[in-house]
């Protein structure tokens, strides 16, 4: 496996510099890993920071790729540790220079706009290199989520192997989305276009990592190549695991500051209170209750901001 300057070789972790794009000065480069086993063993395509500020991806990725015993692993992992350098540098969810959401606009385009030239190489990339794909996120800079792993749900044995594998992550939270934006996600256009499994995992944000996010990535990961036969072992099972289905996002109608009456996660039911926004005078403006089911909080917001993201709970 040869990506960009960094080689797989059995029994190495090996490290270097893809190009997905060009500065007017040069080559936009993409830091990879790839953590090749001795063992054969399927390929596994992992990437991270779609959006700049969950930083908390890749620190924990490479933690666990430099923790790995090549020589009793089975496979490859293929590590993009910067899908999006243009957002990691400014610090922003968004491609600056165009201001789009990179993981709504893949598989990309050749020859559109820098994100969709951006989404075009990564989409490639992971085609050619991944026979799985595991895209990590957080809550970014702005929103804390609850762990969580979303497949895109459809009656095809690649969907179902998906389920399959996010029942290893050990999150409770489970979501098979029918959701229209995973057409433009990285992990669904990719399952889709390919007919492969394919995942996405959030847990923390906020602007901040927290040691259990951290755990919570090392978790995923490990139950993931242990359900795939990469990794000796059994992937411990979550409990009291909630099966999601497609989401609500509830937005703010007045401006003010959030302040939430739930956890992310928490279990609701239609008609709780899951917050209310207070001016800056301390008067509420607005309570927001619950239209069905599950999840997140905390920001000074615009009116049109989202406050809450609430998925709603199927039977298993």
């Amino acid at each position: 496996m040869q990506i960009g300057s960094a080689r797989g070789e059995p029994g190495r972790l090996t490290t270097g510099h893809v190009e997905l794009g060009q500065y007017p000065d040069g080559p936009i480069m993409a830091p990879v890993m790839i953590a090749k086993g001795r063992r054969p063993g399927p390929r596994l395509w992992v990437q991270c920071l779609v959006h700049g500020p969950e930083v908390g991806a890749p620190i924990a990725l490479a933690r666990f790729l430099r923790a790995l015993d090549l020589d009793a692993f089975g496979g490859t992992i293929a590590a993009l540790m910067a899908a999006n350098p243009l957002g990691l540098r400014a610090y922003n969810r968004l491609t600056p220079n165009d201001g789009m959401n990179l993981n709504r606009v893949f598989p990309g385009k050749p020859d559109g706009s820098v994100s969709e030239q951006l989404a075009h190489r990564v989409h490639a990339l992971a085609v050619e290199h991944g026979d799985v794909m595991l895209d990590l996120h957080s809550g970014g800079d702005l929103t804390i989520t609850a762990f969580y792993v979303i497949y895109p749900k459809e009656d095809a044995a690649w969907s179902r192997e998906a389920a399959r594998l996010c029942a290893a992550t050990g999150s409770r939270y489970q979501w098979g989305s029918t959701e229209g934006w995973l057409r433009g996600a990285a992990f669904g256009s990719f399952a889709r276009r390919t007919q492969r499994p394919a995942l996405i995992m959030e847990t923390g944000g906020g602007g901040r990592v927290t040691e259990q996010d951290l755990a919570n990535y090392k978790l995923a990961l490990t139950g993931l190549c242990q359900a795939l036969g990469m990794l000796a072992g059994t992937p411990v099972p979550a409990s009291d695991v909630r099966h999601g289905g497609n989401a609500i996002h509830v937005k703010a109608t007045r401006g003010g500051f959030w302040h939430p009456a739930v956890a992310p996660g928490d279990d609701m039911v239609a008609g709780r209170t899951m917050g209310r926004v207070v001016d800056v005078f301390g008067a509420v403006v607005e309570e927001v209750p619950c239209p069905i089911a599950i999840r997140r909080p905390y920001m000074g917001v615009f009116s049109g901001d989202q406050l809450v993201e609430v998925v709603e709970s199927l039977p298993a």
